[in-house]
Formats: C-alpha cells, structure tokens, sequence
C-alpha cells in the first residue's frame, strides 16, 4: 500500500514523523507533495525511506484562488498517479478540489485542528481560544468538496486548561498518535464509509485523551 502527504506551512507533523523514525509508516511513505518552497530541504530526509518529494508553488498557480486551487489540484492528481498512490494524509491548507476528490473519494484524510464540526476553515485553534471553547483538540475525516464537511473518521479532544500547558503545537501534535492509528487501519482494510457512518477494525469510536487511545 503506498502512502502520500500533501503539507503547507512548516511542514510540521510530517517533521515530527520523520523525528520519530517510524518506521511502521515512514516505509509505506512514497510521496510528500509541499505547496511550498521552504519545505525543499525535506526532500533529503525522504529519500532516505525511498519517498519522492514534489515542491508544487501555490504563489505560482494563477492570478486568484480559485485557479490555484483547481492546478494545485491537478498537479497533486498527476504526482498521485505517477507514483501509483492508494491514500493521502492531507495536512495542507489549501482547497483542494475537482477530479482529485472525485477519484480519490475517501482516499484522502484531512487532519483538521478543531473538533468539528465547531471551528471549521483557518486559525481554528485561534476561533476555540477566542471563543474560550471548554474543548480544544483535532478531527480526522475524509476530504470532499464541503470544506471541514466530510465523514469523521477519528477526533481527539482536550481540555482548555490542558491548552495552556500543551500550546498551540501540543494540540497539533495530537494529531499524531491518529496518524498512526488509521494508518494502521488503512493498511488492515478497515476503515470505509457506510452511509452516514464508519465501519472500523476493532472499534466503532475511537478518542483521544492525554495521548492514550480508548475504544468504544
């Protein structure tokens, strides 16, 4: 089965992975597509598990958003194909849109910093601080063109008070141990939409608190 991330910013999760040197899923990793230029010195960590990194410049896309949602997505389709990918952990955060979500249905797994769907769109954390939201933590889901709508995989959760000790970063990096976890189910065939619900190997729910996993 082979793996790919699509990433913006700093990158930050997927440089976390590869602190961690996981290899569980660091082998399954075949690309990383970046929307942006900085992330370039990545490419040499990633060739060390065989994993191809591709640099596609969002600035560089179109005269508005819209266009540079429909090429990014375009060229995230064609890498896909190129590298025969079976499904993307999207931390990115750009649109993504058109035929990529038409033939990667359920393939890609957006991880989103709020527990949706309260806080949806940018600066979520920001919107819970601001709204001195009793909980703060993450949703996984599978990406569709309703942004922040698609069908809830996984969600970790924590409180305001455990915020100011975890920070900003800290509630991102809960993000991981659910990487890890679906991960692991993708690779067992076990996490598929049915109707308006999931079908999971081994639970039916699954929460994070205090980064220990508890099934339901």
């Amino acid at each position: 089965m082979r793996f790919a991330f699509y990433v913006s910013g700093s990158a930050g999760r997927l440089r976390k992975l590869l602190a961690s040197d996981d290899r569980a899923m660091l082998e399954d990793l075949s690309l990383v597509c970046s929307d942006n230029q900085q992330n370039a010195d990545l490419a040499e960590s990633l060739q060390h598990w065989a994993c191809s990194y591709v640099c596609i410049d969002y600035r560089t896309l179109g005269a508005d958003r819209a266009a540079r949602s429909r090429a990014l997505s375009e060229a995230i389709l064609a890498e896909f194909h190129r590298h025969h990918i079976d499904y993307c952990f999207c931390f990115g955060a750009h649109i993504l849109r058109g035929r990529l979500l038409e033939e990667y249905r359920h393939r890609i797994i957006n991880f989103h910093p709020s527990i949706l769907p309260q806080f949806p769109g940018l600066n979520a954390i920001d919107q819970a601080v601001a709204a001195n939201s009793f909980l703060l933590g993450n949703t996984a889901h599978f990406l569709t063109e309703q942004i922040d709508g698609g069908p809830i995989i996984m969600q970790s959760i924590t409180t305001r008070k455990q915020y100011d000790t975890l920070g900003y970063d800290g509630v991102l990096d809960l993000q991981l141990p659910m990487l890890r976890e679906i991960h692991g189910w993708l690779r067992a065939g076990g996490v598929w939409p049915q109707g308006a619900s999931l079908s999971m190997i081994g639970a039916s729910v699954a929460i994070f608190r205090n980064e220990q996993l508890q099934l339901s």
